[in-house]
């Protein structure tokens, strides 16, 4: 009998997983939150609505008999996810989800279990901005404590001037402040930790970002010395563990002469992981369902050099699809200014990969 797995959300990352399910026998139940479009997953199994005004109970009446419920992004109803939690189905669980939802929540749990992260204050209210000044002077970065992802709601605050604009902001939440972090490169480490705790590691990947998105990704990022490497794997496998991880786990790390440091984590399959579709033994996508099913882990092995680059709305996309040696994904969307409409993934040795996504990159922002 196949599996069937209900997915929290109907965008891209749905869409993909649904997509390597289909190939392993897993059937899907997409649950759209408040009406959100889905186009996404549209043909790929039932789609079910929610509001906050729904119990939980008729959601998990409409969803049927299901062997796993997951996520595709964190920002999602704090009651929905812990009564989902309740039900012994949701993976990973509620608490890490929120956990990572909100930066200072985040960033504490990861520094009690030993993982560096950037250095951070908390500033509650306006009146406190000083202490962000005090710790670090300028220039500072200040960041929401929730909806920051694709660079949204973040700040780079250069002086006192400044200062006292992004005091005319505030909301009643209060900001995470950063030292601005000189950085040679961002890499990220895509984790997989099973129900029964098996756990495999993909390649650093290198990502490079135009305006907070993720413009594209080469793997394995090699120019990372391998103790580095090492030293962070150890502390991401720690971190599975204590927290009882189940599902893909992704942790963004700045590059510094120091060694690698934790930006922030994704309780989910991630945009820097898309290259895993072909340039992985198994792909991050069929990795998070074999995970969250408890099925044996597939081989996380790059196979050969495997590059990504996002394809975004308002891009010349008729032009940039024209180079050749590209696997495009698109993901049915509306296309709109700065959307994620798709991506493409080509594999080759490393100097042909890096330089066809730079030429693809270039045909996609032509006129």
């Amino acid at each position: 009998m196949s599996k069937h797995v209900a997915i929290i959300g109907c965008g891209q990352l749905a869409r993909l997983i649904a997509l390597a399910g289909q190939e392993i026998g897993v059937r899907f139940t997409f649950v759209a939150i408040d009406n959100e479009p889905t186009r996404c997953v549209e043909n790929l199994g039932k789609v079910v609505q929610w509001r906050p005004t729904n119990s939980v109970i008729s959601l998990l009446k409409a969803i049927g008999d299901v062997d796993a419920i997951t996520v595709e992004r964190e920002d999602l109803d704090t009651v929905l996810l812990k009564a989902l939690d309740k039900t012994g189905l949701l993976r990973p669980g509620a608490d890490i989800v929120l956990n990572s939802k909100n930066r200072l929540q985040e960033k504490e749990s990861l520094s009690a279990l030993g993982v560096p992260v950037t250095p951070y204050v908390y500033v509650a209210t306006p009146e406190e901005l000083h202490k962000a000044v005090d710790s670090f002077g300028f220039p500072l970065v200040f960041k929401s404590l929730e909806q920051g992802y694709d660079g949204k709601n973040q700040w780079r605050v250069r002086d006192q001037s400044e200062l006292d604009a992004l005091a005319q902001l505030y909301e009643g939440f209060g900001w995470i402040a950063e030292p601005e972090i000189q950085f040679s490169a961002e890499v990220s480490l895509i984790s997989v930790r099973s129900v029964s705790g098996e756990m495999v590691f993909y390649s650093l990947t290198e990502n490079v970002h135009n305006n907070g998105i993720l413009h594209s990704s080469i793997a394995p990022a090699e120019f990372v010395p391998l103790n580095w490497q090492v030293a962070a794997q150890k502390q991401i496998r720690n971190l599975l563990v204590a927290w009882q991880y189940v599902g893909v786990m992704v942790t963004e790390f700045f590059v510094t002469d120091n060694g690698l440091i934790v930006n922030e984590t994704a309780p989910r399959v991630h945009n820097s992981g898309h290259w895993t579709g072909l340039g992985a033994q198994t792909s991050q996508f069929e990795n998070h369902l074999r995970a969250i099913l408890d099925m044996p882990l597939g081989s996380p092995k790059e196979t050969g050099v495997a590059g990504m680059i996002n394809i975004l709305g308002g891009m010349n996309i008729e032009k940039g699809l024209t180079v050749p040696g590209f696997d495009v994904h698109m993901y049915n969307k509306e296309d709109k200014p700065g959307r994620k409409l798709g991506h493409a993934n080509i594999t080759g040795d490393r100097e042909l990969v890096r330089s066809q996504i730079e030429l693809a990159g270039a045909l996609l922002k032509s006129a």
